[in-house]
């Protein structure tokens, strides 16, 4: 989707302009510089985030305490700033940005956004749900600064820079299956500035990094349960369950999670377009397919078959 302030006449722009972000983002007042307003947004559907390209002029974006209106503006924003300048307040913190640099805030809370001069960002929509399940305090990682030119900051902005310079370019499955990556990245940049008091300590962050690893290698197994995990690690399911638990998690629930987004890749991989839905799902441990189909529904909001349909 494509939406730009001169497709309509100057009168028309600012209130064309407000309920575009407020209907595709967030509710915001909107303060354009004097000389009037452009922006343009260029919008890809990604998997379960969304990705934009915005340039716009100067302008000062200010939301209000309400409930969203839309279950789609229940997400956190990563923002990869490109150039011009970009402050952004939410919760009481203040972030300065400079081209290359990241920063994320949540579209739901009130925040202050300003840009004093013509200015072009990436914006990636992440629902809330999807975000948590994979940071323990996400809350609190919103409005800080993530460095754009060293260390996990620069790989994760320079990827997602690639996906949008690439988005015409790539195929409907390929561009798809970066979405994955892309959100891999985030989270690690975002574990870089997440107060430290919600951070395992490292003999539980390796705990967890071992019975995730262990999840992966036997996902296929239908037996995959707590009970098998707990001898394939050597360590207490009440050990384990706690781990889970410090991410808002269960043991259970992840597996599940990741079992599904296993099928998922390979209900997008054109490799796969020949096997059935059946195999796929038996294929990654699920022994009952009303089972699997009402999960598949419930996490990604159709059906497997209408999933694979509509991404062809």
């Amino acid at each position: 989707m494509k939406y730009s302030t001169e497709d309509f006449a100057p009168p028309e722009r600012l209130d064309w302009l407000r309920e575009v972000i407020g209907r595709e983002y967030a509710n915001v007042e909107i303060t354009p510089p004097d000389a009037g307003v452009f922006n343009e947004m260029v919008i890809y559907a990604w998997e379960q985030l969304r990705l934009s390209v915005i340039r716009s002029d100067a302008i000062t974006l200010q939301r209000l305490p309400r409930e969203p209106d839309l279950i789609s503006q229940d997400a956190y924003f990563a923002v990869i700033h490109l150039s011009g300048c970009y402050r952004l307040l939410q919760n009481g913190r203040e972030v300065f940005l400079q081209p290359g640099d990241m920063t994320l805030y949540d579209a739901t809370l009130p925040h202050h956004i300003v840009c004093p001069q013509p200015f072009s960002k990436l914006l990636v929509s992440i629902p809330r749900p999807l975000l948590r399940e994979r940071v323990a305090g996400i809350e609190h990682c919103t409005a800080l600064h993530i460095p754009g030119r060293l260390g996990i900051g620069s790989v994760a902005a320079g990827f997602i820079r690639s996906c949008a310079h690439q988005a015409e370019q790539l195929q409907a499955g390929e561009f798809s299956l970066l979405s994955e990556h892309a959100l891999d990245l985030l989270v690690l940049a975002l574990a870089t500035v997440r107060p430290s008091h919600f951070k395992l300590s490292k003999s539980r962050a390796m705990a967890l990094h071992r019975v995730k690893a262990f999840i992966e290698n036997n996902l296929s197994c239908p037996s995959l349960n707590p009970a098998a995990v707990s001898a394939g690690t050597g360590l207490s399911p009440r050990y384990i369950s706690l781990l889970f638990k410090e991410e808002d998690n269960s043991l259970m629930r992840y597996v599940w999670q990741r079992r599904l987004e296993s099928c998922r890749k390979e209900l997008l991989n054109p490799i796969h377009a020949g096997h059935r839905i059946c195999d796929i799902a038996f294929r990654w441990g699920f022994n009952d397919l009303s089972h699997f189909s009402r999960l598949f529904k419930q996490h990604f909001g159709c059906s497997p078959s209408d999933y694979r349909e509509g991404h062809k």
